[in-house]
């Protein structure tokens, strides 16, 4: 009785005794983190490409144990520097009020990014990255009811809720711990004081670090098995949402002030001046038309065309004009996201990581914009979107570029069924018929194919109802397929384009037509697709005097291709123009291209934190006739050459947009 009432009046009991507490805290964090990740890899299996055993798994958790230590020990840091601050003045009762603050706050914090993972990794196949924060200047009321549509989270609602309630309910108990059991050991020797408090924090400091190595927990120590999605596991979403945080500051570089972020570790480059990009045209190979349509298509990517897939007869129409004309299907989008994408197409510079519809009218237009060298050869410029202007800055972005006319959603008489976003695509392309005006050059932003998917598909007699009722050889999948109501959406885009097509040139003999994919669309037809389908669109030229043979068909090539091609194709020869991208007539068999974090050098394709973590795939032709995947590639280094143009493509790419260049 003597030595409890002894060991309560000690500061130095009551030390230990509030460092169990909070490790009871730290410890919960951690088996949160766990549980959610063994949660992803079982929920989200079908997503994993590569074999796996015993040896991946465990090396999986392991690492992910780290990470989980590092995130629960660094939020638990403040109550613990207290302990130690305020224990030895007898002011434990404030350590007390901020440890319950900072376990409740750091578990409603954890638990709602760990139940929001959940959808994201759904859409985007990865936890947290720079790109949720585009959210922040795109339509929000939009995203929202189209999560809410598309994916329905009440149950993850209701299991935040529950797990809210778990916590919080472990947090009040820890708080009431007596603890007793840590009376045992008790002790006035002041050199055994002294070496449990040393214990104390060397294990508090490791558990800050994730590890009891000389190296840290670090992203780039992350990728422990040869599969990147469970790499991608390995950070826990509280992690992650700290890293993507940092990445989109370090791209953004804080505003059009900062650092070009690509040279701040390569003091040996520098971005390409402006007279680097000048190009001039060769002799063209058609007469100037009396159209120009560019047309960039919603989540429209390079899988449905493939030879595989041809029994579900997605893209008839679009297959039908690239028999006629010319189609390339390894092309790189500049961006996975439709603003970014749509913005380096019509301004010529490539995306860097910079949201460019916010910073771009806030310069001067690009002297790469493909507006303004299209009116140089006397075309007037228009741009068409299903939706609203406000969405991503959009309407602003496209008159900073140059563009003359500007049509929307508005001038169709406001909403179709696509609901929160805008306008279907048979109505967009009725809009664009009726505002074509003579010699005029288009570009045309379609949104059929993007959730909530809620069009009336049996009144265009689209036949599949069900999954039973695709093709046999189609149904040999394994696993999951896409629904096919879902798929319809493409299926409508993809009539809707013949249509509008068949319409212009029927009106317009001559007019010409370039048809590409604003990114690959996140659905994917079966649940392990390959890393060529999950980074490639499709580009189709068609028109009066366009032939296959003009372009090889395995040309590799880029969304900032088409504006050197279209000019290179109608303009007078020597006329001089800028741009980052070559034109396909004559660009080297065994080029480069670049998409943000994506690069494609012949038949190797890389994707990923190209400065740390990325995949890699050798595009292998077999892969786009035969419907099972093929042994996965051996994985290849980035080679330095390519890692250095990468990073000069992107230096100059940011300098252009951020400073500009004269």
């Amino acid at each position: 009785m003597f030595a409890s009432s002894v060991a309560g009046s000690s500061r130095w009991f009551s030390f230990v005794n509030e460092s169990w507490r909070i490790a009871t805290l730290w410890l919960a964090g951690v088996l949160l983190f766990m549980s959610f990740r063994v949660f992803f890899l079982v929920y989200f299996h079908d997503r994993i490409t590569t074999p796996i055993d015993l040896n991946v798994i465990l090396n999986t958790l392991e690492t992910g144990f780290a990470f989980d230590s590092a995130a629960s020990g660094v939020c638990f840091s403040i109550p613990f520097l207290l302990n130690c601050i305020l224990q030895p003045m007898r002011l434990g009762h404030w350590v007390r009020m901020v440890r319950n603050f900072t376990g409740k706050l750091f578990f409603v914090v954890a638990i709602l990014l760990c139940i929001t993972s959940i959808t994201y990794i759904a859409e985007y196949g990865s936890q947290f990255n720079y790109f949720m924060f585009e959210g922040l200047h795109d339509d929000q009321q939009a995203i929202a009811l189209t999560v809410i549509e598309q994916y329905r989270p009440w149950g993850s609602f209701l299991g935040l809720l529950a797990l809210l309630v778990v916590a919080f309910k472990l947090c009040e108990r820890v708080d009431k711990q007596s603890n007793s059991f840590l009376q045992r050991i008790f002790t006035d020797c002041k050199w055994k004081r002294t070496l449990l408090i040393s214990i104390i924090v060397v294990l508090f400091i490791c558990a800050i670090r994730g590890s009891f190595e000389s190296r840290p927990a670090s992203r780039k120590w992350s990728a422990v098995t040869p599969d990147p999605f469970i790499n991608n596991l390995v950070i826990n979403p509280f992690r992650s949402f700290f890293y993507a945080i940092k990445d989109y500051n370090d791209l953004q570089s804080h505003g059009v002030n900062g650092e070009n972020p690509y040279l701040s570790h390569n003091s040996g480059l520098d971005a390409l001046p402006l007279n680097a990009l000048s190009k001039h045209t060769t002799a063209p190979l058609l007469a100037a038309p009396s159209q120009v349509f560019v047309i960039v298509m919603e989540s429209y990517d390079s899988w449905p065309l493939q030879q595989k897939y041809a029994a579900l007869n997605l893209t008839n129409q679009l297959k039908n004009l690239a028999s006629k004309g010319i189609y390339l299907d390894n092309v790189l989008p500049a961006a996975s996201s439709t603003m970014n994408s749509l913005s380096s197409i019509v301004s010529g510079i490539p995306y860097a990581g910079v949201n460019m519809s916010l910073i771009g009218p806030q310069n001067p237009s690009s002297k790469l914009s493909l507006f303004n060298q299209f009116e140089q050869l006397g075309y007037t410029s228009q741009f068409f979107y299903g939706g609203l202007l406000s969405w991503q800055n959009v309407g602003e972005y496209v008159l900073s570029q140059g563009v003359d006319k500007v049509y929307s959603a508005i001038d169709a008489g406001g909403k179709g069924s696509a609901g929160v976003w805008g306008i279907d695509d048979g109505q967009l392309f009725d809009l664009v018929a009726e505002k074509t005006t003579k010699k005029s050059f288009n570009v045309i932003l379609s949104g059929s194919y993007h959730g909530p998917f809620n069009l009336d598909l049996d009144k265009y007699n689209y036949p599949y109802k069900s999954v039973a009722d695709y093709p046999a050889e189609i149904n040999k999948l394994a696993g999951e397929l896409l629904d096919p109501y879902v798929l319809g959406h493409l299926w409508y885009a993809d009539k809707m384009l013949g249509e509008f097509v068949a319409k212009m040139e029927q009106r317009y003999p001559d007019a010409l037509f370039v048809i590409t994919g604003d990114h690959y669309s996140r659905r994917n037809f079966h649940q392990r697709p390959n890393l060529y389908e999950l980074t490639h669109v499709p580009m189709v030229i068609y028109g009066k005097g366009v032939s296959a043979d003009l372009v090889p068909a395995q040309q590799v090539a880029s969304h900032m291709d088409i504006a050197p091609t279209l000019l290179d194709l109608i303009a007078p020869a020597n006329t001089q123009f800028y741009s980052m991208g070559q034109s396909l007539f004559n660009a080297a068999p065994d080029r480069r291209v670049f998409g943000f974090q994506t690069i494609r050098h012949n038949e190797q394709l890389w994707r990923g934190d190209l400065s740390a973590l990325y995949e890699y795939y050798r595009v292998n032709e077999r892969d786009k006739t035969q419907l099972l995947p093929a042994t996965p590639s051996q994985f290849v280094e980035i080679d330095a050459q390519t890692e250095q143009a990468y990073t000069q493509y992107m230096a100059t790419a940011w300098q252009l947009l951020t400073q500009g260049m004269d």
